[in-house]
């Protein structure tokens, strides 16, 4: 068997492999050299890692099964030293200095790029990093703290992932840019605008057409200064001004290079041995770092490699299709050409604007904001340099040759199979097709096998055209409560609500005509039974999050979290004695304070958790329900009863809050808060539902939150009386039980109905009794209840 050494484990590595695999798996011996320590991923996704809405596991793209199965050697954390390339030998060395020679028929590089970090003074400093892999984002994870203030110097599409991210992780952001607008390589100034709104809309601050000089501090990042003198405080700068390619060791062994390993269409370099694909590379004075053209070079790579030579690589027509911050945005060709005809249209009101360049009665740009739909069409008529003499009078409105029932599909069958459709996963119209022809039945399961929108999202809609073409299954555009079903979350909702009797979650599935079952589904309609049937209804605990099911929280290493109950902060010293005495019995590693006032005792194996609830149990402690889509605490400071600026009790108001509403299971979290003055030291502003305590009364807040995205209250109403305001609060709550989506915040459910639409549904005596009259009075401790209790 041959011998093949891939040098570079990213993503243009790995498509080598891959395609190499589904040509010939058994021709080649392949060893994959990495230097990152970790398994292949997806480095498109960096930014969902770095805010948290996805986890590294997530946007891994093999794992170890795929090694083994396909008897693939992978060297991660390690470095190649030499290329004898008369020999055929490849030089390793570990991450521990042991040096070991690897033959090669072929070898392919994939070194990448390196970011380019400009050459100021003080880019040595401790805090000033790229945003390129994931250990830079496990830098800015492990550095962010609420008020920290970070720089991200660049305003394309790499600086504004990164500032989105970072702004999600707590980050007080500013984005540098030495131009007049962001994203100027894909974007006409105007649309940047529009994009830059909407990242500001999101307390993103930018400072535009400003020249960085020096970073300065002492030993780590203090603050940045610009060309013209002034200067602005940070504690992080992130580099995003491009990319270099990592030519270096293909020139220490005498390959041809130019900014790049130079290679000819069919990926062979100046060694006839060595091939190179991807960032790493100039192919007839070009190099790309685009996903896209990456993956084309890959495929004929492999075919060259496999000995089928059935394409060669002569360049890539380039489109940008993404979704920055939730906006779709397209962009393909040329758009900064002041001499070319601009046809463009703007609707205020979705926020929508397109942009058309035209030269010589053919379409030479296009810019779409806000809705992608017609970028294909429009990439299509750029491409094929099409002459659109009989469309202008229609060329705004997109491809309307088809009618708009079927718009889609006619848009679609139009397509060429190696048409791009997915820029995150480099997916092709033809890899959607197979998935189809080879039995994915379903879009998620195109999903599973392709990658397909499973990125950005900025391709989900044509990628479901595709699929509902090829397979023949109905086009869904709503938004549905799962893959299994095509029913809306509303519809589902509405459905249980016209129950008569009791169902199980099965029962439902089988008379919404559900085609499979899944976890977001089972939760979902777990939880809107038991909003409509309260006490009668018996919780499907095998359909419940993991956490739910085991009444406490799994931690990293797969051991568990107690936290008792403790209302408003308060404990006695008989509880702190036994609290202590239990963590010392069963030798609990870790005893932390939460930010909800209470004790979490951590690190406690899954068989320890019985016997660890009875003792507490025993004595006189509940359950907290850290673990659960449930009330959790209500957070107070001590009020008039020992600070001398108290105007209230707040401890005892927190406590009798905490009585009202505890154990029930909401929608998401629900934490609470009472501050005994306006100077709010229990941070009650930033709950889901807070009060400030006055003189003559009690201010209500909600809607608030703090987390990867931190709100602040909604001021919401006033009452002269402690009881208006736990009478309050039960309405409130039980508006949200009934009326919110599962998985959906206190501030989601706000921003999506209205806070004038909660004050219409509580607006008098009458209204504020009746829902507060409808929250059940069930009060559970589940660390006690034998039926619901994990079995260790």
């Amino acid at each position: 068997m041959k011998k093949l050494v891939v040098v570079g484990s990213g993503m243009s590595a790995m498509k080598v492999v891959d395609e190499m695999l589904k040509i010939d798996p058994t021709m080649y011996q392949i060893t994959i050299i990495g230097a990152e320590t970790v398994l292949p991923y997806n480095r498109i996704m960096l930014s969902p890692v770095l805010s948290g809405e996805k986890t590294f596991d997530e946007i891994k793209t093999h794992n170890e099964d795929y090694f083994a199965t396909n008897n693939i050697t992978f060297k991660p954390g390690c470095t190649v030293t030499a290329i004898d390339r008369k020999g055929k030998s490849v030089t390793v060395q570990n991450d521990e200095g042991e040096c070991s020679a690897l033959d090669y028929n072929r070898l392919v590089l994939c070194t990448g790029s390196t970011p380019f970090i400009l050459p100021l003074p003080g880019k040595e400093l401790e805090g000033v990093v790229s945003f390129r892999d994931i250990y830079d984002v496990e830098y800015m994870q492990e550095n962010a703290a609420k008020g920290k203030k970070v720089a991200v110097i660049g305003t394309g599409l790499l600086g504004l992932e990164a500032a989105n991210g970072l702004n999600e992780l707590g980050f007080e952001v500013t984005v540098i840019g030495n131009m007049d607008s962001i994203m100027n390589m894909q974007l006409d100034s105007s649309s940047g605008d529009l994009l830059q709104k909407v990242l500001e809309e999101k307390n993103i601050v930018f400072k535009l057409g400003a020249i960085t000089t020096h970073i300065k501090g002492s030993g780590k990042v203090e603050s940045i200064e610009f060309e013209d003198g002034s200067t602005m405080a940070t504690d992080m700068v992130v580099m995003s001004v491009g990319i270099v390619p990592n030519d270096a060791l293909a020139s220490e062994i005498g390959l041809q290079t130019n900014r790049g390993i130079v290679v000819n269409d069919t990926m062979m370099t100046s060694d006839p041995a060595i091939y190179s694909v991807g960032e790493c590379i100039k192919h007839r004075g070009m190099s790309y770092g685009l996903v896209a053209p990456l993956f084309e070079q890959a495929r004929v790579c492999a075919e060259q490699v496999c000995e089928v030579s059935h394409h060669i690589y002569t360049g890539s027509d380039i489109s940008t299709k993404l979704k920055i911050s939730g906006v779709d945005v397209f962009s393909a060709g040329e758009f900064a050409n002041a001499d070319d005809e601009v046809m463009c249209s703007k609707d205020h009101a979705l926020n929508t604007r397109k942009r058309l360049s035209i030269r010589g009665n053919k379409l030479v740009g296009a810019v779409l904001f806000g809705d992608s739909t017609d970028g294909l069409f429009y990439f299509d008529l750029i491409k094929k340099q099409t002459d659109i003499t009989d469309m202008r009078k229609t060329l705004l409105f997109g491809d309307i040759g088809v009618d708009a029932a079927s718009a889609g599909a006619g848009g679609v069958e139009k397509m060429a199979d190696d048409e791009q459709v997915c820029g995150c996963m480099g997916v092709t119209k033809g890899d959607i097709v197979s998935a189809v022809v080879g039995g994915c039945d379903s879009f998620k399961a195109v999903q599973e096998e392709t990658g397909c929108a499973t990125g950005c999202g900025g391709c989900e809609s044509v990628a479901k055209q595709i699929f509902s073409f090829v397979s023949g299954a109905e086009l869904v555009t709503k938004d549905t409560l799962c893959d299994c079903s095509t029913h809306s979350t509303e519809e589902v909702r509405h459905y249980i609500r016209a129950l008569d009797t009791v169902k199980s979650i099965d029962e439902v599935r089988l008379a919404m005509d559900f085609t499979d079952v899944c976890d977001a589904c089972g939760a979902a309609i777990n939880y809107y039974l038991s909003s409509q049937f309260n006490a009668s209804y018996v919780h499907n605990d095998a359909e419940r999050p993991h956490n739910e099911k085991m009444h406490a929280n799994k931690q990293r290493d797969g051991t568990y979290s107690i936290v008792p109950q403790m209302q408003g902060g308060l404990t006695t010293p008989a509880e702190l004695k036994s609290l202590a005495e239990i963590a010392v019995k069963y030798e609990v590693p870790t005893v932390k304070v939460t930010g909800g006032q209470r004790i979490d005792l951590l690190g406690i194996p899954k068989e320890n958790l019985n016997d660890m609830w009875d003792e507490i149990a025993a004595a006189g402690m509940a359950s907290g329900y850290a673990y659960g889509k449930a009330t959790r605490t209500c957070k107070s400071c001590v009020g008039t009863e020992h600070c001398m600026m108290g105007t209230q009790d707040s401890m005892g108001l927190s406590v009798k809050m905490e009585d009202a509403v505890w154990s029930h299971f909401m929608p998401h979290k629900f934490k609470m808060g009472v501050s005994g003055c306006p100077r709010n030291c229990a941070e009650s502003t930033i709950k889901d539902f807070g009060v400030i305590c006055t003189e003559k009364g009690y201010e209500i807040h909600v809607a608030g939150a703090c987390g990867i995205r931190t709100k602040a209250c909604l001021k919401d109403r006033f009452f002269e009386k402690e009881a208006d305001v736990v009478e309050y609060l039960k309405a409130f709550v039980q508006l949200y039980r009934i009326e919110a989506n599962y998985l959906e915040r206190v501030m989601h459910f706000e921003e999506r109905v209205g806070l004038d639409y909660i004050q219409s549904q509580l607006d008098t005596p009458e209204q504020i009794k009746k829902w507060a009259d409808a929250l059940p009075k069930t009060v559970k401790n589940p660390w006690v209840t034998t039926d619901h209790r994990q079995s260790a």
